[in-house]
């Protein structure tokens, strides 16, 4: 046919091909697809009309109750669930490194592979909304430490009322040549009065030696009268001294630096009864005598109910030490009680008093902090306390709790810092954090890395001690000859137990090589801490990480947070925030003590969290900076030599993250493992306190990118692990299933049905099993909470 030069025109307006506003017929969730299509459709056009093209992102998360993902060819596609098979095909991996760039230079978000959502670290992202002041930096030059012993010479131990025999010991054998300040006004006022006192000084600052001192001085001085009227003292001459604290790490501690008190003085005898050990053999150390008891207030209160030969009538001094987590632990109850039975006891004692013994009992109270708990103890074991404190801003006696609750106090030498990092990029910023720490051999030696759950500690432990696939140069990875090493090794009775229940003997470590954060010239090593682990497990690892010669990372939970004197440690990261304002006073106070420098350092996700920052600024204004995470992450990922672009330093954070999230993906164990920290994580996340609830507000949290924080592709909502609590759809097929199977079995009675057919029935076993691990796993604990704190 000729061309008889008609020439016509198609161009339509945008919306010439969109869809009516209103979508009948199918389910909802085909409705709601429709009108996504349609909506993406109309973009598309309006960007194809006004030339704008490559502008928008190639692909848009949509974050709704369907969790589906539309993809540019307008095809939706369901994000895998939880419990289907993840392909893990390398041909099908995929490594921002190969990413497509626009006209712009821009990163585009990568291609989504099938069987989970890969995301990228930098895109996304929300911004910080807080800009630093030069105006709070503050010139550390010239600052003294609010904790160190004193320099006046005449404010020696031996000017407060201490022996010299007791003073000579500190000086030769323990090296505490100068008392510090609370040291100096607590010693001189309980060893020459008998009154009850209320000891209230920053963390750090020797607490644990300021009654002490005073409790073994007084020993030492009974001991001398009764051998000048006749008597001996020993063993057998009674209980005169009970000190109680809140936890068993801190207990034996305070065990140890009385064990060294009374190397000067072997006759005064000392003990300790915890939870967690065996009652047999505190009941015998009970029944051979001894004369000052260390114990944690739920095992004491035990003893007192079922052990006859604890006899308390002579005791003359009880020592409450941190009295504000006694409080919050719930141990209200158990002090109330030790304190009546206590003074029950003394008015029914009928012996013959000894001589020097005081009359009354004194009475301890020592905490950091000021708050209504510890007031309400305070009015319970006080009588017409003395408070010994070292604040020149001291409140008045009768100023109201609320106001005192407001203290806030760190050591004046402590620098602190806080680093807005976006939910996604939180653990490869851990890891940077980690390096640049330790990139220099001898400039961190200790470090402590607070983590709000047990079972994100376990994950984190075992994804900074993985042997890595992707060797990033100068970075050790091979595993240490002494990873797999227990610090605590089980029989073989409970070895081959674990083994046939499914649970390898990696499990039971608690040291192994940091190769996340080691080098070849500055090898670290990592431990993990906290409640869910055995009593002789967390007395090992504490022994061996304090002993440790080599560079270190703690990982724990609060239960390291309190009282615990652990020498050398220079840098603490709080990883996730506390869970109150005390708590992080408390976890800072591991460092920077007695005088000694320290750094800490605080991760803060770029929106209401922010709103922390202004709890930090409370108290002295001193030392406080800011950092973000592309900072942390440039020193920690950038190489030390050789040609590097200028974001170099991203393509090897990504290639981490993308390495960390296939072994998570090709492993069950560690699965699992990233979705219970995962979802203890958020549980933790919503027991802050209520004054705090506005800047840790759950309804904020992108959970998506957060999941991407424990290596996980999936859908927030199709997360599941045994031992939770089924959903609506799960206890319907469950219904269904068991109706069905009694249909069945009422059919055949002879015919037994296998429940792995059924996957309702195999729904319903795993819940139960679940379920009863979990039970199993909470009566081991002690009565620790659903989401395992501390």
């Amino acid at each position: 046919m000729a061309d008889d030069g008609m020439l016509l025109n198609f161009e339509l307006s945008a919306d010439a091909f969109a869809p009516k506003k209103t979508f009948k017929g199918g389910s909802w969730r085909d409705r709601l697809t429709a009108k996504k299509s349609a909506e993406w459709g109309r973009q598309k056009a309006k960007e194809r009309e006004a030339g704008l093209k490559g502008l928008i992102p190639r692909f848009e998360e949509v974050q709704s109750d369907d969790e589906e993902l539309i993809l540019p060819d307008h095809q939706p596609r369901k994000r895998a669930r939880i419990d289907e098979p993840v392909l893990s095909d390398p041909n099908r991996r995929h490594s921002l490194s190969k990413q497509s760039s626009g006209k712009d230079g821009s990163r585009r978000p990568p291609s989504i592979p099938i069987g989970g959502v890969v995301s990228s670290l930098f895109t996304y992202n929300p911004k910080s909304a807080t800009q630093e002041s030069k105006a709070e930096l503050e010139n550390d030059f010239g600052i003294e430490p609010s904790n160190a012993p004193l320099r006046d010479e005449l404010a020696t131990f031996t000017n407060l009322g201490l022996s010299p025999t007791l003073a000579s010991h500190l000086l030769k054998k323990l090296d505490i040549s100068a008392p510090t300040a609370i040291q100096r006004r607590a010693i001189e006022q309980l060893c020459s009065a008998d009154t009850d006192a209320f000891i209230q000084a920053e963390t750090g600052s020797g607490k644990t030696l300021a009654y002490l001192l005073p409790v073994v001085q007084r020993l030492m001085h009974l001991s001398k009268q009764m051998k000048d009227a006749g008597e001996d003292f020993n063993r057998e001459s009674g209980l005169f001294a009970i000190i109680l604290s809140p936890t068993r790490e801190l207990s034996k501690q305070i065990s140890s630096v009385l064990e060294g008190l009374l190397s000067c003085c072997h006759w005064i005898v000392s003990s300790i009864v915890i939870g967690g050990e065996k009652k047999k053999s505190e009941k015998a150390r009970l029944r051979k005598g001894l004369n000052i008891l260390v114990a944690t207030p739920g095992r004491l209160a035990d003893h007192l109910d079922n052990t006859e030969v604890l006899d308390v009538s002579k005791v003359r001094w009880l020592v409450l030490d941190e009295g504000d987590r006694l409080m919050e632990l719930g141990f209200e109850n158990d002090i109330q009680k030790i304190v009546s039975i206590l003074n029950l006891r003394r008015t029914k004692a009928m012996e013959r008093v000894l001589p020097g013994l005081p009359e009354r009992r004194n009475t301890v109270l020592c905490s950091a902090t000021l708050k209504g708990g510890v007031q309400d103890l305070r009015s319970m074991a006080l009588k017409e306390p003395v408070s010994i404190s070292v604040d020149e801003n001291e409140k008045a006696e009768g100023q109201e709790a609320a106001n005192e609750s407001k203290a806030f106090s760190a050591p004046a030498q402590l620098k602190q810092s806080y680093v807005t990092v976006p939910p996604k990029q939180r653990l490869v910023t851990l890891v940077g954090t980690l390096r640049q720490s330790f990139k220099r051999k001898g400039s961190v030696m200790k470090c402590i890395v607070f983590i709000s759950c047990a079972d994100s500690v376990d994950f984190h432990f075992e994804v900074l001690t993985r042997p890595s696939t992707a060797p990033v140069e100068g970075r050790a990875t091979e595993v240490h000859k002494t990873a797999d090493v227990d610090l605590e090794e089980p029989s073989l009775s409970s070895r081959s137990k674990k083994i046939a229940q499914g649970t390898t003997i990696s499990e039971f470590r608690t040291q192994a090589l940091a190769t996340s954060c080691s080098t070849k010239d500055n090898t670290v090593q990592l431990f993990r801490l906290h409640g869910s682990l055995q009593q002789s497990t967390r007395t090992s690892t504490l022994l061996a990480y304090t002993k440790c010669t080599e560079p270190a990372v703690l990982v724990c939970t609060d239960v390291a947070s309190r009282g615990l004197d652990l020498p050398n440690v220079d840098l603490v990261i709080e990883y996730d925030p506390p869970f109150s304002k005390d708590d992080h006073l408390h976890r800072i106070g591991r460092t920077a003590r007695a005088g000694k420098d320290g750094r800490a350092m605080i991760f803060l996700m770029p929106g209401c969290e922010e709103g922390y920052i202004d709890v930090l600024k409370e108290g002295r204004q001193r030392n406080l900076t800011k950092h973000d995470a592309d900072e942390m992450l440039r020193k920690g990922f950038s190489p030390s030599s050789g040609v590097t672009t200028d974001r170099d330093w991203e393509n090897r954070a990504t290639d981490w993250q993308l390495d960390v999230e296939r072994w998570t993906l090709d492993h069950p164990k560690h699965l699992e493992q990233a979705r219970r920290a995962f979802q203890s994580h958020i549980r933790a996340y919503a027991t802050h306190v209520a004054a705090e609830r506005a800047v840790f507000d759950m309804r904020e949290l992108h959970l998506g990118h957060l999941a991407k924080a424990f290596a996980l592709r999936d859908k927030p909502g199709s997360i599941r692990v045994p031992g939770l609590r089924p959903s609506k759809d799960d206890n319907n097929r469950a219904n269904a299933a068991r109706k069905a199977s009694a249909v069945r079995s009422s059919a055949s009675a002879s015919k037994h049905d296998r429940p792995d057919d059924d996957t309702g029935v195999q729904a319903v076993s795993d819940e139960r099993e679940g379920r009863r691990k979990m039970q199993a796993k909470m009566k081991a604990m002690g009565g620790a909470s659903e989401f395992n704190l501390g």
